[in-house]
Formats: C-alpha cells, structure tokens, sequence
C-alpha cells in the first residue's frame, strides 16, 4: 500500500479539536455501523436510506434495545488512550492486555472477533503481546487501533518509523504478522495526515495486499470525497459489510479532519459515550505534547 501524496510540511500540529474530532468521530461511526453490521449496502439502502441518525438494535445479549451505544472497537481504542494517558504516552502491553481482559469477559464480546479474544488470552501469557507465530487474517477491526497512534503522532516532529513500529505493537496486542501491521499503520498516517493537514491523500492497494486494504481504500477515497463529517460517516455505514469498524473509520479520518467542531450536535448528543470521551480527548491531547516536548512541565518535582 501507499499514500498519493508524500507528507509535506511534517511540523504542522494537530490540535485538540482534531484530538476530539477523531475520537468523537470513532464512536459515531462506530454506533452508526453497529445495527447494521453484516448487511449488503443495497440491503441497507432499501431499509433506511441515508444512515444520518442512530438506529435502535434489539439483537443483543440482553434483548434491550441500543441506540447510540459504542462496540468493542471504540472500547478497545479508549483502553489504548487510557493507558497511554496513564503512562506518558508509552505504549504499555501488559497494562493495556489487563484492560483488554475486562472486554472480553463482559457485553464487549458479543461484537469481537474469535480471533480478537482469543488473542487477547493468548497475550496475557505473553506480557501483553501475542507470539510473532501467531497469524490470523487482518482484521479492518484491528486496524482501528491505528486512530491513537496516529493522534499521538500528530503533534511535534513526525517520526514515520516510529509511528510504524507503534502501530505494529498495537496490532500485536491480538494479531501479529506484516498485513495487520501495514493496514494499522495506513489507519494512523490517514488519521497523522488528518489531523496535521485538514487534508486526506488517497492510498493505492496492489494486487499483492490483502482485501482489507482495498476496504481501506474505498474508505479513504469516499472520505476524500465527501464534503462533511455526516456525508463521510453516512456514506461509509451504507458501504455494509462490517459496518461498525467501517464507520469507526470513516469517522475517525472525518472527525480528525473537520473537528470536534464539524461534527453536528445531533450525533454528539445521541452518542451514548460522549461524557466519557469529551473528557479523555483533552487528557489524550496533553499527554501527547507532553510526549513531543512541545510543552514545558512546570509542576514542582520533589
């Protein structure tokens, strides 16, 4: 895979509105993709149109209607977030794979993957990351993980080497090998380039790359296409397939490039996760200045 365009002025810095953007953009899509997930676009397009707002989902566990309610793959980023925030913007598998353990022993299960959970059991075992000899096929879920490198990259100096050995250890914290490590790492330089730029760059999936790349694609290119954050978010639900990691995508890349301002309020407000969001994205964002050393730490040390 590769980008267009080539990354032009690396110092630009993102902001904490692209910060929030991104994230509230996740979950959005996510919630979005949720209800409809394993539907074929026609079959969405014939049943609700455009998907602008928050569908209702009976077909859960429980059998209590959701709406506006996350999955596991914007509750496996926030672990990420919540654990880079909590050690100075360090990647940390073994506190992360502690987290990671509470989500596949709860509700969070229901929507992952055989080879998410089992993965997540494989690495306890193996301080937090699988074993390199451990190969299931990429996953676009997994590739979601990609949204906080690529923020945490956003700010200061770009590092593309470092963002992509990153990427790859948030991959094989369920999923190892070079595919799921690439298509990781393409979700962080959309988010990076988001982010810093405002712009999205096309990316070119070969022959040689696995389908999931070429999903990848599709994303980015209607997200480049689309006009708002809404057309972006709707247009990638209504593609089908696995719709609760497409739209956490398409949303992502959207939010990170319009902001926490370009999202409308209906979707904020329906959100079912936007208090706890609001409140990590500031932290997230502080810590990856801090991270960068564009910021002075004035506080007193003892």
């Amino acid at each position: 895979m590769g980008k267009e365009l080539a990354m032009a002025e690396p110092h630009a810095q993102a902001r904490e509105e692209q910060f929030l953007g991104a994230l509230l953009g996740l979950a959005i899509g996510d919630a979005l993709g949720r209800p409809l997930r394993d539907m074929t676009a026609s079959d969405i397009a014939d049943r609700y149109g455009a998907v602008n707002t928050f569908i209702a989902d009976r077909d859960t566990e429980e059998g209590q209607p959701l709406q506006g309610e996350i999955s596991d793959k914007s509750e496996i980023v926030l672990c990420l977030v919540e654990s880079l925030t909590t050690n100075d913007g360090r990647l940390d598998p073994v506190n992360i794979n502690a987290r990671l353990g509470f989500l596949v022993n709860g509700p969070s299960r229901q929507w992952m993957s055989d080879a998410v959970a089992e993965g997540v059991e494989l690495a306890a075992d193996h301080d937090g990351l699988v074993p390199e000899t451990w190969l299931p096929e990429p996953e676009l879920a997994v590739a979601v993980r990609g949204v906080p490198v690529g923020l945490l990259h956003a700010v200061g100096g770009y590092d593309e080497a470092a963002l992509e050995a990153e990427a790859a250890t948030a991959s094989r914290l369920t999923h190892a090998g070079r595919d799921q490590a690439m298509l990781t790492a393409e979700v962080a330089k959309a988010i990076n380039r988001a982010a810093r730029f405002r712009d999205v760059a096309s990316i070119t999936a070969t022959g040689g790359d696995p389908p999931e790349c070429r999903d990848l694609a599709k994303i980015v290119d209607l997200v480049r296409g689309a006009e708002t954050f809404q057309a972006a978010v709707s247009g990638a639900v209504g593609l089908g397939g696995m719709t609760d990691s497409i739209g956490a995508l398409g949303g992502a890349i959207a939010g990170a490039r319009v902001g926490a301002s370009g999202i409308p309020q209906h979707l904020i407000d329906g959100l079912d996760a936007r208090i706890y969001l609001t409140l990590a994205a500031p932290w997230f964002y502080r810590t990856a200045i801090r991270r960068a050393g564009t910021v002075i730490d004035l506080r007193l040390v003892e």
